[in-house]
């Protein structure tokens, strides 16, 4: 399988039921060039469960552990391993029976970290975050962790027109000196209230994801021809979170305070021994100065009425 990851040729070979597996991650990737050589090879082959690698530990990552080999980095689910070798053209992965017993977890937290570290040898930096296109041209980072309402205020700002790259992964990296926002195109993932408030979007949801409640929401099919596959520097950062009140409110932030949020969102700014460490925290710093940012103290309204809600928010931003 050949893939095109912004303007990266990438091969996905090797044994046909983790490759199955990999599509779930990447098979919205539009695909790439049969006869050029690959920039990045993932190659996948079956394995007997593996130990634990016995390098120098990097980081812990959920189930994931990660450690270095030399200058390689090995990752390890308990079962399987994943080792991304230095320079970022090759990830091989050593794929037990246990780990593809849930090819959803396998592929969106092993196959996935792997490529983001990969990535990164390419100044290439995994943010997690919505990232949005407003029908006046600006570009909107929506960025919170888990149960912070990032969801609801995503799908709130394409009810009311909005353009999106993605609403919960997205890349940060400079092209040709200028900042950019890359997206990863896959499923939304949509909580049950989130879609109460969103009935034509709720009707289209599909599938129960393996853990937790969510479903799967294809956004082509819930807003043709409003995906975009990047955009330049976004113009604002929106840091939502859930008050119960009434009434959406929003505040200003410092670019300090900005920075601060941006680097929650991207957890392996902060680990030692990784590749383009500096430059990631270089991509964030221009990201948060030459954006405004504002705290959402996401109301009611946004549920009861989230296009009215999110056309106030933005015209006080």
């Amino acid at each position: 399988m050949r893939l095109l990851l912004h303007g990266i040729q990438l091969s996905v070979e090797g044994d046909p039921r983790a490759v199955a597996a990999a599509t779930e991650l990447l098979g919205a990737l539009p695909p790439g060039g049969a006869d050029a050589p690959p920039d990045l090879r993932l190659v996948l082959r079956p394995s007997p469960p593996l130990q634990r690698p016995a390098g120098p530990r990097r980081f812990y990552h959920g189930i994931l552990d990660c450690h270095a080999d030399g200058q390689d980095l090995v990752l390890w689910d308990g079962h399987s391993r994943a080792r991304i070798a230095a320079g970022g053209a090759l990830i091989e992965v050593e794929v037990a029976e246990e780990s593809l017993r849930d090819g959803y977890i396998f592929s969106h937290v092993l196959l996935l970290v792997a490529l983001v570290l990969a990535l990164r040898w390419r100044g290439i930096f995994h943010l997690h975050a919505g990232a949005l296109a407003a029908p006046d041209g600006r570009g909107i980072l929506v960025a919170g962790g888990a149960g912070a309402g990032k969801s609801t205020l995503t799908l709130a700002l394409l009810e009311a027109g909005c353009s999106y790259l993605g609403d919960d992964a997205v890349f940060l990296s400079t092209r040709g000196g200028d900042l950019a926002v890359l997206a990863l195109p896959r499923p939304f993932h949509v909580a049950p209230r989130t879609a109460g408030a969103f009935p034509r979007v709720g009707a289209l949801l599909s599938d129960l994801l393996p853990a937790g409640e969510k479903r799967r929401l294809d956004p082509r099919q819930a807003w043709p021809g409003r995906e975009r596959p990047g955009m330049g520097a976004p113009s604002l950062i929106l840091l939502p979170r859930v008050s119960g009140e009434r009434t959406t409110l929003v505040e200003q932030l410092s670019s300090a305070e900005a920075m601060g949020a941006l680097i929650e969102s991207s957890t392996l700014v902060v680990v030692d021994g990784l590749p383009g460490g500096a430059e990631h925290l270089e991509v964030l710093r221009r990201v948060a100065d030459r954006a405004r940012a504002f705290r959402v103290e996401s109301g009611l309204d946004l549920l009861e009425a989230p296009a009215e809600t999110v056309d106030r928010l933005l015209g006080s931003t």
